[in-house]
């Protein structure tokens, strides 16, 4: 069995409007939100193989605050443009690219993108995949057939339902 955990990255600041939308910090909230989101996920005790992240600052910072409740480290991420500028189809072809020998994958990125992909993958609209939220999605198959048929939507994680 292997796992995809797609991450939206958190609330950003629209406060300076001096920069461009590539370069958005995370505001306050998403950067308490993504705190949150990592004790959650440490408490789960997971294991990600692979990180591919948006290289746009706030998806940066969101898997910055993150990375260790997945146990990961930071400099091992794999940060892409594609995750920015691309659209399923890209995400997809990636991951059926990956090795078989990896087995939980986390994507950083970017809405419209995640919600679609991850409704896309399990067959199963989701009323809104706002900031900060993380869907897992589980996978029965080799990567290179990758496909809505071998994926369930295991679990949608929103920042606002998590305890302090």
């Amino acid at each position: 069995m292997k796992e995809i955990y797609v991450l939206r990255h958190a609330k950003s600041s629209w406060d300076n409007s001096n920069l461009s939308d590539f370069e958005r910090p995370l505001a306050d909230r998403g950067i308490s939100d993504a705190k949150k989101m990592s004790k959650f996920l440490k408490d789960m005790d997971l294991k990600i193989d692979k990180v591919l992240c948006s290289n746009a600052l706030r998806a940066k910072e969101t898997f910055d605050l993150t990375a260790d409740g997945f146990n990961f480290e930071i400099d091992k991420a794999t940060y892409t443009d594609k995750l920015y500028f691309g659209d399923t189809t890209n995400i997809i072809e990636g991951l059926k690219e990956l090795d078989e020998s990896l087995r939980n994958i986390l994507i950083v990125g970017h809405n419209p993108t995640l919600h679609y992909l991850v409704e896309l993958l399990t067959n199963k609209p989701i009323e809104r995949f706002t900031t900060c939220n993380l869907a897992i999605i589980s996978h029965d198959g080799e990567w290179i057939s990758l496909s809505s048929q071998q994926c369930r939507l295991r679990s949608l994680i929103k920042p606002k339902e998590l305890r302090n």
